[in-house]
């Protein structure tokens, strides 16, 4: 199917908002509403369990089925406000779940995905949660969108629409939907100029594109990876696995972050910011973008990092715009908690590949080496 013949789905069965968190499955859909005038209305959630709320709020205030859009990677997040607020035996809300199936059995997928493909099944099964698989043409799709629609009106429950992967027609590629700054520096340039300022320090990069660069930086210098941890999966984590070491080590340890994920889980900066780590420096690569996905846009835009790290407790807070500014960053003159959000633009080698090292043996050789430092 192309992305405009859901949107006409969606339309047709004037189910017109959605919410949610972006899955590249689903890239070339999200691209063309964000690019493409129509009457839905497309907020985008930084969390999946705050989409669930937006869509809560957008039924109590219309009476009418929102659409969640979601990766199954991150459907854990909806777990509590699934049983704990839409649930029949608490408020009883009707929505559809656009629910992608990454790490689908007998499908190459990377670790972090396999148990979620694997028991995704079972967990909607638990949660009584009706599902039906998306078809790969329009009419089918219809068919189940339609019938998913009765069934969340009539018994007042969320249903779930499953997305396999190749459903969406790539000739949507020619719709973009985030904006591309080019006089920003890309971000594996970014982390060329400052793992030799880092040194021999721990570092904790974010899920996604940072961590797979990390890697195949120190392949290509023939650096040891035993400095680094590389967070592949548990999008937004990355700060708090960082506070939890620097609370540990003299060292100083260094999370390497991007937006979308730390707006994932924004209460961290406060945590940070009351235990006030003597040694953490948390470094924020903002490109407005979730690009592992697809590039659909972050709501990063809007914010002033530095004025809000500021506002939690870090005791340093630098903006970086430039290439030149990057060049200058003397890790040894600023208090920590210490943030830099170093702004970056989209791109990445279409060659790059990921970690040829499990993550239990990355776990085994990070551990050591904080062991014996």
């Amino acid at each position: 199917m192309k992305a405009k013949d859901i949107v006409s789905i969606l339309v047709k069965e004037k189910l017109l908002f959605l919410t949610g968190v972006s899955c590249s499955y689903l890239r070339h859909f999200l691209a063309y509403i964000n690019s493409n005038s129509n009457p839905l209305q497309h907020i985008i959630a930084t969390s999946e369990g705050e989409a669930v709320g937006i869509s809560v709020g957008y039924y109590l205030a219309t009476n009418k089925i929102p659409i969640i859009y979601l990766q199954n990677s991150g459907f854990g997040n909806t777990i509590n406000p699934l049983t704990s607020l839409m649930d029949k035996e608490v408020y009883s809300i009707p929505a559809i779940l656009f629910l992608t199936w990454r790490g689908e059995p007998g499908k190459k997928d990377e670790p972090q995905h396999k148990k979620m493909g694997r028991i995704m099944i079972s967990l909607l099964n638990n949660l009584e949660i009706p599902y039906e698989f998306a078809r790969n043409n329009i009419e089918e799709t219809t068919k189940l969108i339609r019938k998913l629609k009765i069934k969340a009106e009539q018994e007042k429950k969320p249903v779930a629409l499953v997305f396999r992967s190749n459903l969406i027609d790539e000739e949507e590629n020619k719709y973009k939907s985030a904006s591309i700054n080019s006089s920003l520096i890309i971000r594996e340039e970014i982390l060329k100029i400052l793992l030799p300022k880092i040194g021999d320090n721990p570092i904790v990069t974010t899920t996604g594109k940072t961590s797979r660069e990390l890697f195949e930086l120190r392949e290509k210098f023939n650096h040891s990876h035993k400095t680094d941890f590389l967070t592949v999966g548990s999008m937004g984590c990355a700060p708090g696995i960082g506070l939890g070491i620097a609370l540990q080590t003299k060292k100083k340890v260094f999370i390497i972050d991007g937006d979308g994920a730390l707006l994932m889980k924004l209460g961290i900066i406060g945590t940070i910011g009351y235990y006030k780590p003597k040694n953490l420096i948390h470094i924020i690569l903002d490109n407005g973008a979730y690009e592992s996905t697809g590039g659909q846009p972050t709501i990063s835009n809007i914010l002033n990092w530095k004025q809000l790290l500021k506002s939690t407790g870090y005791k340093s807070v630098l903006v970086i715009k430039s290439k030149k500014q990057l060049e200058k960053i003397d890790f040894k003159r600023n208090k920590c908690p210490y943030a830099i959000i170093i702004f970056s633009r989209q791109g990445s080698r279409s060659n790059l590949g990921r970690p040829t090292s499990s993550p239990i043996e990355n776990k085994k050789i990070f551990m050591n080496y904080l062991k014996n430092n």
